[in-house]
């Protein structure tokens, strides 16, 4: 049977809007949780899908910096959207002093905002269990994920970090099924990798059994994940993160190589924002 994520949530229709900033706050040392009003995105949100939001508001002309960012959802509940991200360059530094200007009241609220964008993730057909491995901006995205899906003990979401206090809050994460811990340096969970939590699993609890692996984060770990799939001849789903100017598919400036000819274009090429972030390892060249 094929393992294709393919969803109704690819051609969702998209909105763009303008959200309020309702909370702001940090949850590590790392992390911080963003929350909006724009119930158009909420409702339609669906787990692995992201928004391109703007960093600081317009105040009359264009907003600096010029492009958004593209962030995953944490969360969608009522009208509101829940964003984890951290800071890594300029446009997130920008980011965070709007939201903190912005819960003072010293600031406008409202961000521009077009979600919610990309494929994301569903559930693995025929398999015993289900595995996930986040780190770095790839928590929210499996965090969403098994707040949607998960239906039972047979879900094991593996958070990684290099340290405990890089690790969000329990509450920022809570899911049901079974949460894993590994931090490099043994300060929380297991020592180790997300990887390594990973292979423990496999050889442990779940030795035997059919798992349909699904990563989000730092490339290397989702590869390591996608080898030790590969190897097992396990199923498994990974989401790409790449630079974007524009979510849509229409700068293709976050193109990937594809295993065959894309269905519509006929071209290997594949754009992360429109035909992912979610894939495949059969669908993507090199994994």
């Amino acid at each position: 049977m094929s393992c294709s994520p393919a969803a109704d949530n690819a051609s969702a229709s998209f909105v763009q809007s303008q959200a309020a900033i309702t909370h702001h706050a940090a949850v590590s040392s790392r992390y911080f949780l963003l929350r909006l009003q724009c119930e158009a995105i909420a409702r339609r949100a669906q787990p692995g899908q992201f928004v391109m939001l703007a960093c600081a508001p317009d105040n009359g002309g264009a907003s600096e910096p010029l492009l958004p960012r593209p962030l995953a959802i944490l969360d969608a509940r009522g009208a509101e959207l829940e964003l984890l991200y951290f800071v890594s360059g300029r446009g997130t530094q920008v980011l965070r002093r709007t939201a903190e200007g912005a819960r003072s009241g010293s600031t406008d609220t409202r961000l521009r905002i077009i979600g919610p964008l990309g494929r994301g993730f569903t559930p693995i057909p025929d398999v015993d269990a289900h595995v996930a491995l986040g780190g770095g901006s790839g928590v929210a995205p499996l965090v969403f994920f098994f707040r949607r899906r998960a239906d039972g003990n047979a879900w094991h979401l593996i958070l990684g970090a290099r340290t405990a206090d890089q690790i969000p809050c329990t509450e920022a994460v809570a899911v049901p099924g079974h949460l894993r811990i590994a931090t490099d340096d043994g300060s929380a969970g297991s020592r180790g990798t997300a990887v390594d939590a990973l292979q423990a699993l496999l050889n442990g609890d779940l030795k035997g059994r059919r798992v349909g692996i699904y990563a989000a984060g730092p490339e290397p770990m989702m590869r390591g994940a996608a080898q030790i799939a590969r190897t097992l001849s396990f199923p498994a789903r990974v989401s790409l993160e790449q630079r974007m100017a524009c979510g849509v598919g229409v700068c293709r400036a976050c193109v990937v190589d594809g295993t065959g000819p894309h269905p519509k274009t006929g071209l290997k090429r594949r754009a992360v924002c429109q035909d992912g972030p979610v894939f495949d390892i059969n669908e993507l060249a090199g994994w």
